[in-house]
């Protein structure tokens, strides 16, 4: 969300969020913020944003727990379309997962396109779209 937003303070970030759907409390969005690596960076306008640093954007970045959360449904394994793996996600989202997604399985995806509140996942092969998939299904159980 800060990635496409201009957001100021957390206040902003926790009614963008309730306007999502997600009522989180300030200490719980000051946490994860810290987690993930957000931090205060400067606008093109002179201003300071919430955003990514290089250093954030960078490094590894492990998954919160709270990762099952996001990730609202998986596509099953269709004729045709075996490499191909289709999520849908908790609006605004879509980003973070990518992030992740990316870094746990960067040589086993051919390309990963996201929206606001989806991600297509095709893998370079039909084994590796079924390892993604059976990781994700654990991501979605908070197993892993």
């Amino acid at each position: 969300m800060v990635l496409s937003h201009e957001i100021e303070t957390q206040h902003e970030l926790l009614k963008l969020l309730a306007d999502y759907g997600l009522e989180l409390t300030q200490a719980t969005i000051s946490r994860d913020m810290n987690e993930i690596g957000i931090v205060k960076i400067p606008s093109g306008t002179g201003r300071y944003i919430y955003g990514l640093s290089q250093d954030s954007g960078k490094r590894v970045v492990q998954r919160p727990a709270s990762i099952k959360k996001t990730i609202l449904e998986m596509s099953e394994k269709t004729a045709g379309l075996e490499q191909h793996i289709h999520l849908n996600v908790v609006p605004g989202n879509s980003k973070l997962i990518k992030r992740y997604l990316m870094t746990d399985f960067s040589g086993q995806l051919f390309s990963l396109i996201a929206d606001d509140d989806s991600l297509l996942l095709i893998a370079k092969s039909e084994a590796d779209a079924d390892h993604i998939r059976q990781e994700l299904s654990l991501w979605m159980q908070g197993l892993v």
